[in-house]
């Protein structure tokens, strides 16, 4: 159970910076890395104390985020900005790859606006051409994300964490979760 409900986790700040296990976020809390700030009444039972289980905590130190450089080029983060999803047929699967719509041996280079998310089988298919020799089209258009909060996703939970988190959470953050 431990590490599956999640904790969310601020900067010194009070600005969210990511979800971890409550396990870890007990770890934290015990090692004086993080302070514990709310918990919605779960509780934690070892043989000789019990304690909260907290749904939110707050680093001591002060983790900087470099804001000039923007969201790093990855596969996890194109995956991230796709939505999981192939951008050929719109399938949602494990077997998730990316494809460079200009391909490589064409001059094509790996970055935001040439590379997106395809199922094996789209990709297979598309091979060694562009989308449009091969009558594929593009569901959305490549682009580079604008800022760190389109990847910023709020894990499922009890309820009762979600009304929390809601109160450190940015309002846009939110809508997008409940879309």
């Amino acid at each position: 159970m431990l590490n599956s409900v999640k904790s969310l986790v601020l900067n010194y700040s009070y600005e969210p910076l990511q979800f971890c296990s409550a396990k870890r976020a007990i770890i934290m809390v015990f090692n004086e890395r993080a302070e514990f700030i709310e918990s919605d009444g779960y509780v934690i039972r070892t043989p000789t104390t019990t304690f909260n289980l907290p749904a939110v905590i707050r680093v001591l130190n002060i983790v900087k985020r470099s804001k000039r450089k923007g969201i790093s080029f990855s596969k996890k983060n194109i995956l991230r900005r796709d939505n999981f999803t192939c951008q050929y047929c719109g399938t949602i699967n494990n077997s998730l790859t990316v494809d460079h719509v200009l391909p490589k041996s064409r001059g094509g280079k790996s970055n935001w606006i040439n590379v997106v998310v395809a199922c094996k089988p789209c990709n297979l298919k598309k091979g060694n051409q562009t989308p449009s020799e091969k009558g594929m089209q593009l569901l959305t258009k490549p682009s580079k994300p604008g800022s760190y909060w389109p990847f910023f996703n709020i894990p499922t939970g009890p309820t009762s964490h979600l009304e929390i988190w809601k109160k450190y959470l940015p309002a846009s953050i939110i809508s997008k979760s409940l879309i």
